[in-house]
């Protein structure tokens, strides 16, 4: 269907997986954190193959029959999955579960960077590679970045919902920079989701951005069509902060 954006036969879809079916998960003594729960959930597939995805979980202490209110939280460019952000929604009454969007695991590596997750996803190729970004636009959608994360995203509010303490209408989405990104498209194509919480990284990033120049390049207008959260915020029915 034509809309005000124009006609796009590709874009990022939930699949039926991720809405309906709760993922298996099981607990790891990786990156261990105090107070917390480290798990690996079943990701989307990725080039055909089965992926893990890293998380931190934790609720804050429940009087028996109560449920907790609920957040999942999505790190920004650089990021992973992040204990202290869990334990600052705990303080405030909320169970929240941070997961990492990048195939890695938060354990630093002996160059620095997030040691790799081995059964992790496609990882975060930012916009200013250029040869790297249309390189990544031949692949099959299911297999890019923006898709593969916002579907592992779906599993994970799927997860969350599924944990007897948490009250599964009241479940909502923070996200800061690409993860401020991820949650406008995420709350655009999943309903589910009782607010939203995207800081900065929001979209529209072809008219104005630190990608623009890149953005303007031939090739990349598919990226925007396919990828940009303006193409995804009109489904957006949640309260938004």
């Amino acid at each position: 269907a034509c809309s005000v954006y124009g006609a796009e036969p590709e874009r990022i879809a939930l699949e039926s997986s991720s809405l309906n079916e709760v993922p298996a998960f099981t607990e790891t003594s990786d990156a261990r954190a105090e107070g917390l729960k480290s798990l690996y959930y079943d990701g989307p597939l990725y080039k055909g193959n089965p992926t893990k995805v890293f998380a931190y979980y934790g609720c804050p202490k429940l009087e028996k029959g109560m449920k907790a209110p609920a957040v999942l939280l999505v790190h920004g460019g650089g990021g992973t999955a992040f204990s202290e952000w869990v334990n600052l929604w705990i303080k405030e009454g909320y169970a929240a579960l941070a997961i990492d969007c990048c195939g890695n695991i938060p354990v630093k590596s002996s160059t620095g960077s997030w040691q790799r997750n081995l059964a992790g996803g496609p990882p975060n190729e930012c916009l200013d590679q250029l040869d790297i970004a249309l390189a990544h636009l031949k692949e099959p959608l299911q297999d890019q970045w923006p898709y593969y994360t916002v579907n592992a995203i779906a599993r994970a509010r799927t997860l969350l919902g599924s944990f007897p303490e948490v009250d599964n209408g009241k479940i909502g989405i923070a996200g800061i920079s690409w993860g401020g990104y991820l949650t406008c498209i995420s709350a655009g194509l999943d309903k589910r989701y009782a607010f939203a919480v995207p800081v900065y990284g929001c979209g529209f990033l072809s008219e104005d951005s630190g990608w623009l120049a890149t953005l303007k390049q031939p090739g990349m207008e598919r990226w925007s069509s396919l990828f940009d959260p303006s193409v995804y915020l009109p489904g957006v029915s949640a309260p938004v902060f």
